[in-house]
């Protein structure tokens, strides 16, 4: 077994690390991607203007390479009300904004190959964005998503491009430091990065199939092995190479201390997903039904609403919820 200095013949230490992460992020961001996003995010600047700094684009999509389907892009604010504007209903959104981020509204925007592109726009403020992707946020939302590939699709200046850049590192970092401690106590990279990915879909209402993790792992595999070894040597967490398994110096109590703080943030994290559901009756139009074509997309159960339900999401949403529990729509 070799101590992790040894591995790959590059120059090691937590500054280097951390350079590297710094330098792939960038790399990423600047990948070409597909055209039909890049007309979301002009979409985006008509309208919202200079409210809002950079435009990110990840998930299925992203991965796919195909416009088919919900693109998803976070749009990162540089002030809620800046952003959803000084009428009452726009106050209403920036204080929504401000207490439960993110907004997420449903865009259709007619396409003249496509018929319409459909993106899923998340907005939250530029500070939110970094706060959210720190290892002491109570929901992994930001950081569990944006561990993972991501491309800036608008930027307004070189200065913003970096604070996004110095956020999804910070993202990456977090991701890691919860895989070395929610992970077995040795196994390969694929065995600790879906080991994260499935704790974080505990911590939503999110009802992906149990080998989604094994799926976002499998997509750029090269990528998840080496960010876990730079991120380890950038947060000096100690571990051992034998082959393929890595084995981190985390004992045993810290271990447990970590997955009880997890398992936590899992109860928290359900009850932030049911505010947001609520919240986003406001904010996205046909959002309900989204969900449950969703849930019904990755579970297999479908879930007919009634019409006080429809009425009354508000109200309905704890019923609706305890319901999605008990025929194993969501976990």
């Amino acid at each position: 077994m070799l101590p992790a200095p040894e591995i790959a013949g590059l120059d090691r230490g937590p500054e280097s690390a951390r350079a590297r992460l710094t330098a792939r992020v960038r790399e990423e961001l600047a990948a070409p991607v597909l055209a039909e996003a890049h007309e979301v995010a002009r979409y985006a600047r008509d309208l919202h203007g200079t409210t809002y700094g950079a435009a990110l684009f990840y998930g299925s999509c992203l991965r796919a390479k195909s416009p088919e389907g919900i693109m998803d892009v976070y749009l990162l604010s540089r002030g809620h009300r800046e952003f959803h504007g000084r009428s009452p209903r726009g106050l209403v959104l920036a204080a929504l904004n401000a207490l439960i981020p993110p907004n997420v509204y449903f865009w259709s925007i007619p396409h003249a190959v496509h018929g319409a592109l459909r993106a899923k726009v998340a907005v939250v403020s530029e500070a939110q964005f970094l706060e959210e992707s720190q290892a002491d946020a109570w929901s992994p939302s930001i950081w569990a998503r944006f561990c993972q590939p991501s491309v800036l699709l608008d930027c307004p200046d070189e200065a913003t491009r970096e604070r996004t850049v110095d956020a999804i590192v910070v993202a990456i970092l977090t991701a890691a430091r919860w895989a070395a401690h929610l992970g077995p106590e040795r196994g390969t990279a694929r065995e600790f990065w879906t080991a994260l990915f499935g704790a974080t879909y505990g911590a939503e209402l999110r009802p992906e199939r149990e080998n989604r993790p094994a799926i976002i792992y499998e997509a750029h595999p090269a990528r998840y092995d080496a960010l876990l070894v730079d991120a380890w040597e950038a947060l000096g967490i100690e571990f051992d190479v034998d082959g393929e398994v890595l084995t981190p110096r985390i004992g045993f109590a810290a271990r447990a201390l970590a997955k009880r703080r997890f398992r936590a943030r899992q109860r928290t994290g359900k009850l932030i997903s049911i505010a947001r559901l609520v919240k986003g009756t406001l904010t996205f139009s046909g959002g309900i039904d989204y969900l449950l074509w969703k849930i019904e997309r990755h579970s297999g159960v479908a879930v007919e609403l009634t019409e006080w339900q429809r009425k009354h999401p508000v109200l309905a949403a704890p019923f609706v919820f305890f319901h999605l529990r008990r025929v194993g729509a969501v976990r």
